[in-house]
């Protein structure tokens, strides 16, 4: 009997537009394999619970990005109503989704990521001195939501100010010029890298959801060493941060082939800009392959 899927997209977060592409997407898939799924948007929050204890799912297919989605919200609900889910648990969501904290565990346990501080008070910040070019990030966003990379004094007061109106504390961290890599991973088996060429500034939303002039190199081109030294530290993120299912680990490799981990993505979007849906097709693995894969990898759990 074809289990009953319960496919959750959309939510509140300023991602909602970009998580109802990757749903979509996936739903596609979810009608060409056959699949008994119903659609559900956590926006419409009492009603959004009602339904789904009524539904009675197998499974619930997470496509949400940013806040209610990533951040373990949706995850704790899920558990304490005692429905499977596809990719990580709540807790490993809450930490991925915070930059700040995925910093702390990345130092912790010796995994390279550029220099940081983080403030809570926007004097705090302001009165810092950062070396420059600097990134300024509000570390609960995705989809490079509220990244600035900035020059001089003038543009960094600015970014503070701007990060600070979406998001409680701001991170400050060195910037580093080199090639952005990015490693998917689904369970224990590591993609191929994908390397991402942006023509002009840097891999914002413009480039990544607008301008259709970014470039997807996969498998990137690198020695052969090196792709597995960045392919290894992929994993070694994915499993100290303890993620399940699909995930994402973004890294920057210097010019002298240093690489750097900036962050990890626990719910990589699935639209037709996504990165790891072009990685799994290197493999051989079709999108439909790749929504069956997630589906059974969360029913295994």
């Amino acid at each position: 009997m074809s289990k009953k899927i319960a496919l959750l997209y959309g939510g509140y977060s300023r991602e909602r537009e970009i998580s109802i592409k990757s749903g979509k997407a996936v739903e596609g898939s979810l009608q060409r394999l056959g699949y008994d799924y119903q659609v559900f948007d956590p926006i419409e929050k009492d009603k959004f619970i009602e339904k789904i204890i009524d539904y009675k799912p197998d499974l619930a297919f997470i496509a949400l990005h940013g806040k209610g989605g990533e951040d373990g919200t949706i995850q704790s609900l899920l558990e304490f109503l005692d429905i499977p889910y596809t990719g990580s648990d709540s807790k490993t969501s809450m930490v991925c989704m915070d930059k700040v904290l995925t910093k702390m565990y990345l130092e912790k346990f010796g995994i390279n990521t550029p220099k940081w501080n983080f403030f809570l008070k926007i004097e705090d910040a302001l009165s810092f001195k950062p070396d420059f070019p600097a990134v300024v990030k509000a570390p609960n966003e995705g989809s490079s939501i509220g990244v600035y990379i900035v020059n001089n004094q003038d543009e960094y007061k600015k970014a503070i100010e701007e990060a600070f109106k979406l998001d409680e504390k701001v991170l400050v961290e060195q910037f580093i010029r080199g090639r952005e890599l990015t490693v998917g991973i689904l369970d224990d088996e590591v993609f191929d890298i994908v390397e991402v060429v942006v023509e002009e500034g840097f891999y914002d939303y413009q480039n990544k959801y607008i301008t259709g002039k970014t470039k997807y190199i996969c498998p990137a081109e690198l020695p052969s060493q090196i792709y597995k030294t960045v392919q290894n530290i992929g994993y070694q993120t994915y499993k100290t941060l303890n993620c399940k299912g699909q995930a994402r680990v973004d890294i920057i490799l210097d010019y002298s082939l240093t690489p750097y981990v900036l962050e990890v993505n626990t719910i990589p979007g699935m639209t037709e800009f996504s990165l790891l849906p072009k990685a799994a097709a290197v493999k051989g693995i079709s999108f439909d392959q790749l929504v069956e894969r997630i589906i059974k990898s969360g029913l295994k759990k």
